[in-house]
């Protein structure tokens, strides 16, 4: 397996901490959009990415390449986001007004476009906020093991094997999760399109 993050985590090992700073110059960005989409919190998000840097330097020795340095750093964060919403029970809304980006960096498509079917109809202006804050409040109503699964097939825009590798479950069940997860939203949204 081809990783270029694993000598910087070897030297990390070594007590180089400018490793430690490019790896996290490399992956803080995409890694805080995903916590951010998970916690629905600014400063949540931050402090989860900063504690998952922590714990990438103090684990750093118990990384065992079964899988590439950026599945288990995201695999680090996503445990601390369940960590996170099991302390907590606020929830927060994720803004789905403007289009998630994309891996490629080019602007993607709303995710509210994503998940329901949009015909044209007259009134579809004036439906547009119900049906965005409508997406929210499903979303956010999905059980963690729906939710994570789609965040980061569908919103991060991650192959079923790298979401899978981070969940540390098959590709058939990222499959069926963003499937299940899609119909979950589709069924709240039906009272929004009649």
């Amino acid at each position: 397996m081809d990783d270029p993050d694993q000598p910087l985590l070897a030297a990390v090992v070594g007590g180089n901490e400018e490793a430690l700073g490019e790896l996290i110059d490399r992956h803080r960005e995409k890694l805080f959009r995903f916590v951010y989409r998970s916690v629905r919190n600014e400063a949540d998000a931050v402090e989860i990415v900063s504690e998952t840097f922590v714990r990438v330097h103090r684990y750093a020795e118990n990384y065992r390449p079964k899988a590439k340095v950026v599945t288990w750093i995201y695999s680090i964060a996503t445990n601390l986001c369940r960590d996170h919403h099991r302390r907590s029970r606020r929830r927060r809304l994720l803004s789905l007004f403007s289009t998630s980006p994309r891996a490629d960096g080019e602007s993607g498509v709303a995710l509210a476009d994503q998940i329901a079917d949009s015909g044209p109809s007259a009134d579809e202006s004036l439906l547009h906020s119900e049906r965005h804050q409508r997406v929210l409040e499903l979303i956010d109503a999905l059980p963690p093991k729906l939710k994570n699964p789609f965040i980061l097939n569908v919103l991060e825009e991650r192959s079923q094997k790298e979401s899978a590798e981070i969940l540390g479950v098959t590709e058939k069940t990222i499959e069926t999760r963003v499937y299940r997860a899609r119909n979950r939203l589709r069924e709240g949204m039906k009272d929004l399109r009649s």
